[in-house]
């Protein structure tokens, strides 16, 4: 994908004026700013690249302000998240009826969808489901005089990103602004000593909340593994001989520009609790991959794969050919534990998201303590079912009627998929039934602006910019016991206000991390 802050930012003719006045701050401070940041983006490994050359990562010079009793309410969000998804992908039943109503136009979620009904009706040999989730949401706040709440954009449940890239961004801001905040940075000091939030974070370093994803999601890994291996010992029965070397998988794109924030997880796993990881794509899977006995134990190149971790297979531009079909099928067939299983994955789709939001159907799988607490997040989501009748139709007039107060979004991750404003409404009008069912309608949500500056291939941008955070949970379940739920770290990342999509190697934001304000 591009490597650029956003297709405006490139085009934009003010784009230069403002790297020489981001924030209306002084050129001075900045150019330290970038310099400074520069060699820590490097020194720190916030980078993107495949094979090399590398190239720091798109990332804001100083921390984002963000209001901490909305990041505390986030991060509280991420147990119960984990709980419902894991509930969700068990209830295949139910699961694939939802889901069923999108895939008439969409070969894509279809395809997952035959295969957890070919897995379901097989039997699922493997009862173990690891979860590395993240749960994105935006500080909705339309008006100054509202009082600011956030709202959940989408729940991920495959291939979460950054969780390695974001953990040394909060290090190296809790770093620089620690150290640029010194009397003895004359430079520096002076102007920070403008900014609140970051004056406030100079004698106060909570405000810079510590960031563990990266050992939070190689830990949950590692327990996976473990349980595993204790699983298939104690199905052992007399002398089998040596166990094989056996090890976390990693599925990854051929070509994978992110390729540094996942080595940070495989050295965090093998560093923090010696635990191998091996990458493959997923035709080098089918190439080198068997299912060895009646237990279906997934062997790669000799390897036997305790965890299958996805880090690729989220877009259909993953699977190219029916080999990458063929190595989906495999894996899910066999006894690793999947993060995520196919039904994890489904549990994550925008349709999942949208029905969850009625009171009927997320009392299906949470108290009501527990749905309260789920609904105070949920902005509006609208189905275009075909048979929706006139409840449809009326949402999709006030749709094209003011396009700008919706997004409209298929079931996709990874970033540049959505439609807004125009598109949104010609997509809206030009659409049959059944072709709109495949989307659901989202209500826009309103957040505030504040200026920070960016830097992008070593140049500065900025303006008003508007953030996301996403919190990454882990949970590991047999569906009777709950070995592992808990929150794991946070993402922060900022765009130019205007900017519509989220995602960094997408092109559109760049990796910040929150101070937070009373």
């Amino acid at each position: 994908m591009a490597d650029v802050l956003s297709a405006s930012a490139a085009t934009d003719p003010e784009a230069k004026r403002r790297r020489t006045t981001v924030g209306s701050a002084p050129t001075e401070p900045l150019e330290h700013m970038r310099t400074e940041t520069l060699h820590l983006a490097a020194a720190n490994g916030i980078l993107l690249g495949a094979d090399g050359p590398f190239s720091h990562a798109p990332c804001s010079l100083l921390p984002y302000a963000f209001p901490a009793s909305l990041f505390s309410q986030a991060e509280s969000l991420a147990t119960p998240f984990n709980t419902l998804v894991d509930r969700v992908a068990r209830d295949t039943d139910w699961l694939c009826k939802t889901v069923r109503s999108v895939v008439e136009h969409d070969e894509f979620t279809r395809r997952l969808l035959e295969l957890c009904e070919e897995v379901v009706a097989e039997g699922v040999v493997q009862p173990l489901q690891l979860g590395i989730y993240r749960s994105d949401y935006m500080v909705d706040q339309p008006t100054e005089d509202a009082a600011p709440r956030i709202l959940q954009v989408e729940l991920n449940t495959v291939s979460v990103s950054f969780p390695s890239l974001s953990a040394k961004m909060t290090r190296m801001h809790r770093q620089s602004v620690a150290r640029w905040g010194s009397p003895t940075d004359r430079i520096m000091a002076p102007y920070l000593a403008k900014l609140p939030a970051c004056a406030a974070a100079l004698t106060d370093d909570t405000r810079l909340p510590l960031n563990a994803s990266e050992s939070g999601v190689a830990a949950a890994l590692a327990l996976a593994h473990r349980e595993y291996i204790a699983q298939r010992d104690a199905g052992k029965r007399g002398a089998e001989g040596a166990a094989p070397p056996t090890a976390v998988l990693m599925v990854v794109q051929p070509t994978e520009r992110n390729v540094i924030d996942q080595r940070g997880i495989e050295h965090a796993l093998w560093r923090e609790h010696a635990v191998p990881l091996v990458r493959m794509p997923l035709k080098q899977v089918l190439a080198s991959g068997v299912l060895d006995g009646p237990q279906r134990r997934l062997r790669v190149d000799g390897v036997e794969v305790s965890v299958v971790y996805f880090r690729a297979g989220y877009t259909p531009n993953d699977f190219p050919s029916e080999a990458e079909w063929s190595a989906r099928t495999l894996i899910e067939r066999s006894m690793a534990i999947k993060c995520p299983s196919v039904a994890q994955h489904l549990a994550g789709t925008k349709k999942v998201q949208q029905v969850l939001a009625q009171p009927a159907q997320l009392a299906r799988f949470a108290s009501d303590e527990q749905a309260a607490v789920l609904r105070s997040c949920f902005a509006g989501l609208y189905g275009l079912d075909e048979d929706g009748g006139e409840a449809v139709e009326a949402i999709v007039r006030k749709a094209r009627v003011a396009p700008d107060d919706f997004v409209l979004k298929p079931q996709r991750e990874g970033g540049g998929n959505n439609l807004y404003g125009e598109e949104l409404r010609a997509a809206l009008g030009a659409m049959s039934p059944a072709e709109r069912a495949s989307f659901i309608l989202m209500e826009r949500i309103r957040p505030p602006t504040s200026s920070v500056p960016l830097m992008r291939d070593g140049e500065l941008d900025g303006g008003p910019c508007t953030c996301e955070l996403g919190v990454y949970g882990v949970f590991l379940g047999d569906g009777r016991r709950v070995l592992l739920n808990q929150p794991a770290g946070h993402l922060l990342r900022v765009k130019l206000d205007g900017v519509n999509e989220g995602g960094v190697c997408a092109g559109f934001a760049v990796l910040s991390s929150p101070v937070l304000y009373p």
